[in-house]
């Protein structure tokens, strides 16, 4: 469904998340971060991307007909994710609303894990402009 047509309290399926080792280890070269060893833990602002990145897929955000900025950030972490452990995301779009031509979206997601502890929980907000 478009995200123009998503209420604010949609909750999106949960869908699970796993981030490799390769994976980790690919984000903190791009990013230049020293400071993790990720063969024993991810990156946390990947795995915040990596699922954010899925929703905006979903919202068909991501086909180039769009441009989507990423306009805020609030991250927060109960624990270190391990390289190859599934977490579940759950998604809720906080809300949605058009102004002035550019459509304002957050998304709240929590991350849980295997035993549905949370891990971590953000809040994204998200401007899409038509091109």
């Amino acid at each position: 469904m478009p995200l123009q047509d998503l209420p604010a309290g949609h909750e999106f399926p949960p869908e699970s998340l796993i981030i490799s080792e390769t994976e980790a280890a690919a984000y903190a070269a791009a990013v230049g971060d020293t400071s993790v060893e990720t063969s024993e833990r991810v990156p946390s602002v990947a795995v915040v991307a990596a699922g954010l990145s899925r929703f905006i897929k979903h919202l068909g955000l991501a086909d180039g007909t769009v441009e989507v900025v990423h306009a805020s950030q609030e991250i927060s972490f109960d624990r270190p994710v391990t390289p190859g452990e599934t977490l579940e995301i759950r998604a809720t779009l906080k809300s949605n609303a058009e102004r002035r031509g550019s459509r304002f979206a957050t998304v709240e997601m929590i991350f849980v894990d295997g035993t549905g502890e949370q891990v971590a929980s953000a809040s994204s907000l998200i401007l899409v402009n038509a091109t």
